[in-house]
């Protein structure tokens, strides 16, 4: 009996190879708009119901500062009291609050999808469950910034900065979004991602600048409590070890296969702390999952 041949395997054009790499080292630029749609629309539904949930938000500022007050964490009236009295530095608050969260977050979003595609997707993951938390949260509980509250004595100093500056970017803002911070989430999000993409273990640090810097300002400014900028930090690592860009192994933070904290000293000025992670991959494989079966197994 004739044995039957083997048709030879018809191979691809370099063009349709280049096509299929690209297509799978970087997503289509208008699935990634149709999420910043999508995700605007959502936002812009939940703005429209801010005037008429006025009661239930101004109940729910008083809560917090009554919570705070307990804690021993209500801050916001006399840091905001001190900024009033120092125009420059308020100037500066005001300006970090109003654009640093959107612009840095936003070429950080883009360095990522053209230079490191593989720690985009989970980068772009988290981002969306950080915008996707936020907003189930706005619509369940409403809660109006200090600077709103009634009788409380906060000064508005975005309002009042004189250079142009406003609540009321291109798309209006949700007024009664104070929890959580999603300026303090936005920028732990910049942070943990920066760290993913850089190499040098001391450098990396320098990007949890951003963060400090903004929970600062967000209060300064009463824009937002104290518990905000809490929730806003956990909102944000949630959602990052959520998608796998952050996890920790044996009280050790990785980021991508990058060593963000552990315990015990830190490793030497010159080492590459990247190489000490279990799941340190290399460059091109970064936040790609391990093969199944690639790991042999023991004769028993």
């Amino acid at each position: 009996m004739r044995a039957p041949t083997k048709r030879p395997e018809r191979r691809r054009t370099g063009g349709d190879t280049g096509i299929r790499r690209l297509r799978r080292k970087r997503p289509w630029l208008i699935g990634e708009l149709a999420i910043v749609f999508a995700l605007l629309e959502v936002y812009g539904y939940v703005r429209k119901l801010a005037h008429t949930r006025y009661g239930a938000a101004l109940s729910h500022g008083r809560d917090i500062l009554g919570i705070e007050d307990h804690l021993g964490l209500d801050v916001e009236l006399g840091v905001n009291r001190w900024l009033t009295r120092h125009h420059d530095v308020s100037q500066v608050s005001v300006w970090v609050y109003q654009h640093m969260h959107t612009n840095l977050t936003m070429i950080v979003l883009l360095l990522c999808y053209l230079a490191a595609p593989d720690v985009y997707r989970p980068a772009r993951n988290a981002l969306v469950l950080i915008n996707l938390a936020g907003l189930a949260v706005f619509f369940v509980l409403p809660v109006m910034p200090p600077r709103l509250l009634p009788g409380e004595g906060f000064v508005d100093t975005v309002a009042g900065a004189g250079f142009g500056i406003t609540h009321s970017p291109p798309l209006p803002a949700d007024q009664y979004a104070a929890m959580p911070s999603l300026h303090v989430a936005w920028a732990v999000w910049v942070a943990l991602v920066i760290m993913a993409l850089l190499r040098r273990y001391r450098v990396r640090w320098v990007a949890m600048l951003h963060p400090a810097t903004t929970a600062v300002a967000v209060v300064v400014t009463a824009n937002h409590y104290v518990l905000d900028v809490v929730a806003g930090v956990a909102v944000a690592m949630a959602a990052l070890l959520a998608t796998g860009l952050v996890w920790a192994r044996n009280g050790t933070l990785y980021a991508a296969g990058q060593l963000i904290s552990r315990k015990g000293p830190a490793p030497a000025p010159d080492a590459d702390p990247a190489a000490e992670s279990p799941h340190a991959p290399d460059d091109d494989d970064l936040a790609k999952p391990e093969p199944a079966g690639s790991r042999a197994e023991s004769p028993s």
